[in-house]
């Protein structure tokens, strides 16, 4: 049986979350849906909430996708939609919008339980084209929601000037630099392709490096910051795994991003690495070729990142 997609949506207070979720419910006729929201709000994210099925907190939409409250453990949530037996083929997640989205994710590259039905198809951030920049400033989660998404919605673009979209752009950019962006007013999606993506897939871990290739480390006003550490010596697998747990458990509040491609003694394929706080995800690549150097690549995205530290530390778990 094939994995059903999840598209998490997140984005600060007032970004146009609620309104992208409609939008997406319109566009993709052919989706059964499935939409779990961390709360009600004022406004549904349908015309009306129709029937209760089994449960409190799950209720059909008129348009027949399901729509639940995230009140409980994610993976509750998930298997009690299972359990209704309601035929779905998306499942949508809106996050509050002063949450860090990490935990949801990291429950989607990291459970066993739930990997085996699901798999994170992107990462979307709303972003607010006319308070952006100054909240960016004073909330630290808005850095977060933007530095783990793939996908950023420069939303509200008619309230704001071309200078403060300029700017916000180059912002994004900094912050996040190989997340596609776009820009909207309300929410509109139009013709852009926001489903079925496969952006979390592992296998982009190849094109996530190549984009970086030839950029220098960055660390800017928004304090997020990157590096990418490089080495042609391979990692011997068991001091390098219960050092990276380690690493990620002591710096959870710190580290939210970490992928690469690893060179492992005695390996003949790529390791693909990827993690969101403390949750780490390896998957076998394709092989080294024997014309290729095999050299491990790995980026670090978060804020105060101690590079001379975290370089010592790698280099001694080299064979």
């Amino acid at each position: 049986m094939s994995k059903i997609p999840v598209t998490v949506i997140t984005g600060f207070l007032g970004a146009g979350k609620t309104s992208l979720l409609n939008n997406l419910i319109k566009k993709y006729k052919n989706k059964k849906f499935v939409v779990i929201e961390n709360e009600f709000g004022e406004e549904n994210i349908d015309s009306e909430l129709v029937t209760n099925i089994k449960d409190q907190n799950l209720f059909e939409l008129s348009n027949g996708c399901i729509c639940c409250n995230l009140n409980t453990e994610l993976f509750l949530v998930l298997e009690n939609l299972i359990k209704t037996n309601h035929k779905f083929n998306h499942l949508l997640i809106e996050t509050t919008g002063i949450a860090d989205p990490g935990n949801i994710l990291a429950s989607f590259i990291s459970d066993p339980g739930i990997k085996a039905k699901f798999e994170l198809d992107s990462v979307i951030c709303l972003v607010d084209a006319a308070n952006a920049n100054q909240d960016l400033k004073n909330e630290e989660v808005l850095n977060k929601q933007i530095a783990i998404a793939d996908t950023l919605i420069v939303n509200k673009i008619d309230l704001a000037t071309d200078e403060a979209i300029d700017k916000l752009n180059s912002n994004l950019k900094e912050i996040n630099p190989t997340a596609n962006i776009y820009k909207t007013s309300q929410s509109d999606i139009k013709d852009k392709q926001l489903l079925d993506v496969y952006a979390y897939n592992p296998q982009n871990i190849y094109q996530f490096l190549f984009s970086l290739e030839g950029q220098t480390d960055t660390k800017h006003e928004h304090s997020i910051e990157n590096f990418c550490f490089k080495s042609k010596r391979p990692f011997n697998q068991l001091k390098f795994g219960g050092w990276l747990d380690a690493f990620l458990q002591f710096n959870s509040d710190t580290i939210y991003r970490v992928k690469g491609i690893l060179n492992i003694s005695g390996v003949e394929n790529r390791i693909l690495l990827q993690s969101v706080h403390t949750q780490i995800q390896a998957t076998v690549g394709r092989p080294w070729t024997t014309d290729e150097d095999k050299e491990s690549k790995i980026v670090f995205i978060g804020k105060t990142l101690n590079r001379e530290v975290i370089e010592k530390n790698l280099i001694e778990l080299c064979d």
